[in-house]
């Protein structure tokens, strides 16, 4: 459940960013992502989504 409740935060802060480039809303995006990515039973397809909004939130 922990898992299902960060991505849905990070989705929403992602979501929130992009549509008004709210600098709090990046950082928090950013921040769920990274500890989404260091989550022991987290799945590979979930951790390469992780990195990839990763990469794109700091481009």
């Amino acid at each position: 459940m922990e898992i299902q409740n960060l991505l849905v935060a990070a989705l929403s802060h992602l979501v929130k960013f992009q549509s008004n480039q709210c600098q709090a809303a990046k950082e928090r995006a950013l921040m769920m992502f990274e500890k989404l990515s260091t989550l022991k039973d987290i799945s590979p397809e979930i951790l390469a989504l992780c990195n990839e909004a990763n990469e794109l939130l700091t481009a």
